[in-house]
């Protein structure tokens, strides 16, 4: 979009004898909320490029999510759903499940309910580390915005 100096436009537009201080304060107080609108134009004009840039493949939405929560070393990652099948642990002889820890109050979870075959997901965002609740409804939205529709997703922390 084109730019424009405002200021250098007021200057060029008023007639050589009328270039004074006043008269240059004065123009420039009324041509204030066109600068305004024009630079929320602008602002918008940029956002609605970006968005339009990007669409639902999985390198455009990492791309996005990385440039709004990570853009230094870029962590975030989209992977398929499912694929791996559900092996217990069992001793050899009882063939009871095997008991990590003694007090069960903590468990260990070796991957989430989306990395197996029956759950319900198509593809997993994988986080660096754990953001904010507001942070993490922010991500949603943006995934939501350019996943394709009917497409299920979980978010995964690495923490």
């Amino acid at each position: 979009m084109m730019q424009i100096n405002w200021n250098r436009l007021i200057v060029l537009l008023l007639p050589v004898r009328l270039r004074t201080g006043t008269i240059y304060a004065f123009l420039s107080s009324l041509v204030a909320p066109i600068v305004t609108l024009y630079n929320n134009l602008l602002a918008y004009n940029a956002t609605t490029s970006y968005k339009l840039r990007h669409t639902s493949q999985v390198w455009s939405i990492e791309k996005v999510l990385n440039d709004e929560f990570d853009p230094v070393e870029r962590r975030i990652r989209i992977f398929d759903a499912g694929g791996n099948s559900i092996i217990p642990l069992y001793p050899d002889a009882d063939l009871r499940p095997v008991s990590l820890n003694d007090d069960l109050t903590s468990c260990l979870i070796l991957q989430a309910d989306s990395g197996y075959d029956s759950g319900a997901f198509d593809f997993v965002v994988r986080l660096p580390y754990r953001y904010a609740d507001s942070q993490v409804y922010h991500i949603k939205s943006l995934i939501n915005y350019y996943k394709l529709a009917g497409k299920r997703y979980d978010i995964i922390f690495l923490t």
